[in-house]
């Protein structure tokens, strides 16, 4: 099926539709579709290095309170 004739069958889909609950999915689709955006070339590079560091475990993570800590222990001792 070519995608003029995909979109005239959801087209015709949609005019039988009463499922309130589907059209709200379907109409919250198509808002995040229209809102989304697209990153830059150099964004998306920086975003894909960042992915195979994770991936490759060469990140390290903190728990919240541990950084926290971390930054109360550098205040007290730059005073």
């Amino acid at each position: 099926m070519d995608i003029q004739s995909v979109k005239i069958d959801l087209i015709h889909w949609l005019t039988q539709l009463q499922d309130k609950s589907l059209l709200k999915q379907l109409q919250v689709l198509k808002e995040e579709q229209e809102s989304s955006f697209e990153l830059s070339e150099e964004h998306q590079k920086e975003l894909n290095s960042r992915l195979e560091k994770y991936e490759n475990g060469e990140m390290k993570f903190s728990q919240w309170d541990d950084v926290k800590e971390r930054i109360r222990s550098r205040a007290k001792n730059a005073l």
